[in-house]
């Protein structure tokens, strides 16, 4: 009876681990078809006009007169559209916007995803090397809770230390020494922030920034 009642439970289990739930700002339809960072890099695919979703983790914003940039160090996401930070990166990105950025907001570091249309690249310059970044026309974003890792020890008496000690009892005998058990503990210390972009015609974003604990949901138009 137990077995037969776990098949269905089982199964549940297996549909739901194949089902990509991405935040509403970063979906598309089932249709669309979306161009990786690889395909550009490898040549496989022109780009330009073409739907994307990537991410990664945000080096630096840049004010423009008429737009803002955002350049991004890209990393591969994971099933449900947040950048594998742990990976290697395969080079960076640049993202445009029609509104300010805030640095505070978009700060150093964070890890974002970004939809949008693939635009013509950009030559840039790192350090002294001359670089073409792949530039993505964003129609939306989700910026990742920020987490931050605590090292920890854990630390338990065993009767079956190596050494030798001299206590109470006469004589040397086997002491309780301390073993170190440490650890990482991954706490979140931020909340997301998504953001909704539309090309034309809406109101400015609104101001509420990650610090409030809310989602941005004005519009990101592109250049």
């Amino acid at each position: 009876m137990h077995s037969v009642m776990k098949i269905p439970l089982v199964a549940a289990a297996v549909f739901l681990a194949g089902c990509a739930v991405y935040p509403d700002q970063i979906d598309v339809a089932d249709d669309v078809n979306l161009v990786s960072y690889e395909q550009i890099l490898n040549g496989e695919s022109a780009g330009t006009g073409s739907m994307a979703r990537w991410g990664g983790e945000i080096v630096a914003v840049e004010n423009k007169a008429d737009y803002s940039e955002i350049e991004i160090l890209h990393y591969q996401n994971n099933h449900y559209g947040k950048p594998r930070a742990t990976a290697q990166s395969a080079g960076r990105f640049k993202v445009r916007v029609r509104d300010f950025i805030d640095p505070l907001v978009f700060s150093k570091g964070r890890l974002v995803t970004f939809i949008g249309e693939i635009g013509e690249p950009a030559e840039g310059v790192i350090g002294e090397q001359t670089y073409v970044y792949p530039v993505l026309l964003a129609d939306g974003y989700h910026m990742w809770k920020k987490t931050q890792d605590y090292d920890i020890a854990a630390f338990h008496f065993s009767p079956f230390s190596p050494f030798w000690a001299f206590g109470p009892r006469f004589g040397y005998h086997r002491g309780w020494r301390f073993y170190d058990q440490g650890g990482t503990v991954r706490v979140k210390v931020k909340d997301s922030v998504s953001g909704q972009s539309n090309r034309a015609g809406r109101s400015s974003p609104s101001t509420r920034s990650p610090q409030d604990g809310g989602a941005t949901s004005g519009p990101k138009k592109k250049p």
